[in-house]
Order: C-alpha cells, then sequence, then structure tokens
C-alpha cells in the first residue's frame, strides 16, 4: 500500500508538512510520499479545453510527474494553508490543471481512498478543506470520516501547539490507513 501526502504549502517543512507528515505516519502504512508542491513548476490552467481530446496537457511543465506519483498510489492526503480565505496558487494551480487532465483520461483516481487537511492562522479553514474535499470528490475518491481535520498556527512550529488540530490529523492518517487495509489495498 502507498499513500501520497500532496502538500500546498510554499513552506516546504511548515505547519502544514507537520500534519501531512503526522496523518501519513497514524495511517502505520509504510511506503507513503510526501509531494511538496512549491519543488515543481505547475503553471495555471488555460483552460484551451485541449486534455479532452488529446488526454495530454500542452502545458509543458512538471504535472506528470505528480500525476504519475498520484495513479501508483492508493490513498492521497491533500494538505493546504489558507491564503486569502482558500488554497494557495501552488494547490489551486494542481487542482486545476489535475483535475481536468485526470477527467478527460476518465478519472483513474476513482476509489483511491483520499483525505484533505488544512492549516490557518485565524480563519478560512472550512472553506480551504472543502474546497480540497470538493476535489477529492470530483476525482471519485473515497473520503472516510474523521472530523474537521485543521489545526491553527501561522509561525513555524506553530501548530504542533494545536492538540485538537493535530489529533484530527492523526485521526484521519488512522482512518485511512483502517479503510485501506479493510478495502484491501495493495
Amino acid at each position: 500500500m502507498k499513500i501520497v501526502g500532496i502538500n500546498g504549502s510554499p513552506r516546504k517543512n511548515g505547519n502544514t508538512h507537520f500534519l501531512l507528515k503526522k496523518a501519513l505516519d497514524a495511517s502505520k502504512i509504510k511506503n507513503n510520499k510526501i509531494i511538496n508542491l512549491v519543488d515543481y513548476e505547475i503553471l495555471p490552467c488555460t483552460a484551451c479545453g485541449k486534455c479532452w481530446d488529446t488526454k495530454k496537457c500542452p502545458i509543458d511543465d512538471d504535472l506528470e510527474k505528480i500525476i504519475k506519483e498520484l495513479v501508483n498510489s492508493d490513498a492521497i492526503i491533500l494538505g493546504s494553508p489558507v491564503y486569502y480565505g482558500t488554497v494557495t496558487p501552488e494547490m489551486k494551480a494542481f487542482i486545476d490543471r489535475s483535475g481536468e487532465l485526470l477527467g478527460a483520461r476518465g478519472h483513474p483516481l476513482k476509489n483511491k481512498i483520499g483525505g484533505a487537511l488544512t492549516v490557518a492562522r485565524r480563519w478560512g479553514h472550512l472553506t480551504t478543506w472543502t474546497v480540497l474535499l470538493f476535489y477529492l470528490l470530483e476525482m471519485r475518491l473515497i473520503i472516510p470520516g474523521a472530523g474537521w481535520s485543521s489545526a491553527t498556527g501561522m509561525k513555524p512550529d506553530q501548530v504542533e501547539t494545536d492538540e485538537e488540530g493535530v489529533e484530527r490529523a492523526v485521526e484521519l492518517g488512522e482512518a485511512i490507513g483502517d479503510l485501506c487495509r479493510k478495502l484491501g489495498k495493495k
């Protein structure tokens, strides 16, 4: 079994990464990986529609590398800090581009397991969390109930003091790991 965490934060080892790591560790699935979107060039979607004809995106960047990891996984956890009430620009470009392309390819992530978590300084947790969940649902993933997986923090390492937020990330990871095992993911 394999779980991929997608970190939408421009801070590679920040609060979102910390929560993703907590969730992945709690899954008890040893084969896991965090992809930091900031390490990849993913340009915004131009809504050209060519992917629906060719099953390929005409934009030449790193998106296919990430899609390959997702297709070869059993579960996916998306994580994003809140930027002006929603996902980061990195996560938005990933959602828009991969969503169109994977839809054009017939939803190859269908029936994988998915989850989402967010970090915010003050507000926007649920709006951002909902954006991530809508993407996972549109991609036809199975989402286990695990409560609101969000935590509060802004400064580096600050989210670690949000005990309930950390508990929610752990609960999400446990639920995803349990569901992977119950569904017999390989």
